[in-house]
């Protein structure tokens, strides 16, 4: 009786051992869902009446919310949301974008548009203090644009493949299993490639380093980028776009920023 008690106190304890190591990693995979690519999934649940092949403009837009089908969002149990908003600035009517300790995303669907050319301006007047990309904790930016791609979940490694599909039986159906954001930053230098320190599905390209106040003019190969980001999955061919996010944030260094956004436009290669 007693070795067969010490065996059911050893069954026991693996038990809770396995049902410990099950929450553990179901609570990352919330935490990286949630702060890194949860919020740009939701795009995809949009309206599929409201997608179109090309970005609406800010610059014809009235001042006041951004134009449809633009769409803010964000996650409710965060206290403080990323303010988004057309003004007339600088001779043109662009988006302002404003964190103050805050996160959300500006999503505009795009379902099944090819990976072209993507060409935009943009304009940082204030920077995130005491950001670091390369920690979670210092993980804002003042500016960010992301592309979401239509990635086939047989097309990524099985590992990855299975910490997409937990995220999505955990948090959401339509969490998206590749996304590049070109980020503008204060510490990192300019054509730095590094994975977002929440989740390595989303890919980060630091564009400008610094020089605040003025204009900068983007123009990047979206197909080029995926295979450079995603070579693996890049050898079927880069798979469809899906959306693109203009974004910035301060929930994990309480920081505030400012920047603008002029019209993003989609053109062939």
């Amino acid at each position: 009786m007693a070795g067969v008690s010490r065996w059911t106190a050893l069954a026991e304890r693996l038990a809770a051992a396995r049902k410990a190591s099950v929450r553990a990693a179901r609570a990352a995979t919330r935490q990286a869902a949630s702060r890194a690519a949860l919020p740009l999934a939701l795009a995809l649940s949009l309206p599929a009446a409201s997608a179109q092949a090309t970005l609406t403009p800010f610059s014809s837009a009235v001042p006041g919310a951004p134009p449809a089908p633009w769409r803010v969002v964000t996650l409710p149990k965060l206290p403080k949301h990323t303010r988004f908003e057309i003004v007339a600035f600088d001779g043109a009517n662009v988006l302002r974008v404003a964190a103050d300790g805050s996160y959300a995303n500006l999503l505009h669907p795009l379902p099944g548009a090819p990976a072209q050319r993507l060409r935009w301006r943009w304009r940082v007047e204030r920077p995130i203090e005491g950001a670091d990309l390369t920690r979670k904790e210092g993980d804002d930016v003042p500016a960010r644009l992301c592309a979401l791609f239509d990635l086939p979940l047989e097309r990524l490694r099985f590992g990855d493949r299975l910490r997409v599909e937990l995220g999505r039986t955990l948090f959401d159906r339509d969490l998206p299993a590749a996304s590049i954001c070109y980020v503008w930053d204060q510490k990192l230098p300019a054509g730095t490639w590094l994975a977002n320190a929440y989740t390595d599905r989303v890919q980060m390209l630091v564009l400008r380093q610094g020089g605040y106040g003025a204009w900068a003019e983007e123009s990047r190969d979206l197909a080029a980028d995926f295979a450079r980001a995603f070579p693996h999955e890049a050898r079927a061919g880069v798979p469809p776009l899906s959306a693109i996010g203009v974004s910035a944030d301060g929930d994990n260094t309480g920081g505030a920023s400012l920047a603008f956004f002029g019209d993003l436009r989609l053109e062939a290669r």
